[in-house]
């Protein structure tokens, strides 16, 4: 038995401005507010079959080392994670959209014998968190891409040159 959740956000920004950020495992503490300690534990990052630390601290503070199932860079990366009872199958990806924005989602599949006892009222609260997580991730996506437009020389100034 077990369940799954899903959030998505939509960003003003291209999907390797959202990577730039999330790439970074160890800043991730820094801007993300469910996010406590990272860091890269061995194999090459974002690779399949490397692992990572990062320790969550809402909805309750646990600490995971995933390894690293499926990854399509900058677009898609995939995890598993363990921890008493239960397991978590969990996937980010970053999509361009026709408009030009980038629709950032995550989904969690999460089963074992710990799921069996979880109620709506944790569910809600894990998809609280992954708002939280996608929210801030979003904001840093945003702030990078309005960095790189003000740096990219304009129309004006490259017909003039």
């Amino acid at each position: 038995m077990g369940f799954r959740l899903e959030y998505s956000v939509p960003a003003k920004c291209k999907p390797e401005h959202v990577w730039k950020k999330f790439e970074k495992v160890e800043e991730w503490g820094w801007w993300n507010p469910v996010i406590g300690k990272t860091r890269w534990l061995d194999g090459p990052r974002w690779q399949k079959g490397s692992h990572f630390l990062f320790e969550l601290l809402r909805p309750s503070h646990r600490t995971f080392k995933p390894v690293i199932t499926e990854s399509e860079l900058p677009n898609r990366i995939e995890w598993v994670g363990t921890a008493l009872g239960f397991k978590g199958q969990h996937g980010f990806s970053f999509e361009e959209q026709s408009d030009g924005t980038t629709l950032i989602k995550t989904w969690e599949m999460l089963s074992g014998p710990l799921t069996w006892f979880m109620g709506e009222g944790l569910k809600n609260n894990l998809t609280a968190m992954y708002r939280e997580w996608l929210e801030a991730l979003k904001a840093e996506a945003e702030k990078i891409a309005r960095e790189d437009f003000a740096r990219a020389p304009s129309a004006e100034a490259s017909r003039r040159a």
